[in-house]
């Protein structure tokens, strides 16, 4: 357990508090809203199959009761690191990319709070990272009375990969990749602020995109659900809590589970697979 107030001393109070392990995997959580969401985020992560890994909450300027949840989760759990920020004028890529050059982790992952993880994606990363430096599995978007819509799309495929460089065309966000720590080092610049026209997680991709000796990768499986903003936009935060805690019952609990992503595999072969599958009635709001 790590709480690191970072406000004053950036570089030094941060490189101090990492721990000089080697675990499997550095998963990171950026968070700058109130607290609703987060306990599901983290509890997804720490209900993973694959249990070699650190996690680094990262409070980009969040409201006390972020700050306060992520201290007390850390106390409690000596895999989770609390780290204090002010708010960065991008969106913290600064303290990523700090956080993850003084890590000494195998693999890198990050998770929003809006996400939640199904409990083998950590293990579907690293089965694909075992063969390529960089890639995603699928993410999946989720919006009010339980629907669902499976981005689909793979960066073995040329053409993808040049529209996703030179377009705006972007099928997974970094909740949904990973990456090689030592391929990270290697790059001439990692986590940066973006330009305004180019999306956040786009313009770190490119870098990765660009690179013709990083082996690139997608696994095909569905392993987590994007309850993003977009499309929860006229809710309030509590509203979003209860549908966030919904979808959580039906990711912890293996039956229902199982059932999401089956529902989700043959909608992904049905004529209408690139529209929304509804899963069921859903929270009323």
């Amino acid at each position: 357990m790590k709480i690191l107030n970072s406000t004053r001393n950036l570089s030094k109070m941060l490189f101090a508090g990492i721990r000089k392990t080697n675990p499997k995997f550095l998963v990171l959580l950026p968070i700058h809203r109130p607290s609703n969401l987060l306990r599901f985020a983290v509890n997804s992560v720490l209900n993973q199959t694959e249990n070699d890994f650190e996690l680094h909450i990262i409070c980009d300027g969040a409201p006390n009761d972020t700050q306060n949840l992520a201290q007390s989760m850390a106390r409690k759990n000596r895999k989770i690191t609390a780290h204090i920020f002010q708010k960065d004028p991008g969106r913290g890529e600064i303290f990523r990319d700090l956080i993850i050059r003084e890590s000494r982790a195998d693999f890198v992952c990050q998770i929003a709070d809006d996400y939640i993880w199904f409990p083998d994606h950590l293990s579907e990363i690293g089965k694909m990272l075992s063969t390529c430096d960089f890639g995603h599995t699928l993410q999946v978007e989720a919006a009010p009375q339980l629907r669902l819509l499976p981005l689909i799309g793979n960066l073995s495929d040329d053409e993808t990969v040049k529209k996703m460089i030179f377009e705006a065309f972007n099928f997974f966000g970094p909740t949904a990749s990973g990456y090689r720590w030592e391929t990270y080092l290697k790059l001439e610049e990692g986590w940066t602020a973006a330009p305004p026209d180019v999306w956040p997680d786009l313009h770190m991709w490119r870098k990765f995109l660009r690179n013709d000796k990083i082996k690139r990768g997608t696994r095909l499986s569905f392993t987590n659900l994007h309850i993003a903003r977009p499309h929860h936009e006229e809710l309030s935060i509590e509203v979003r809590e209860e549908i966030n805690k919904e979808w959580w019952e039906w990711v912890s609990d293996p039956e229902r589970l199982d059932l999401l992503k089956q529902k989700l595999l043959k909608h992904v072969f049905q004529p209408t697979g690139g529209s929304w599958l509804e899963l069921g009635s859903g929270h009323k709001h």
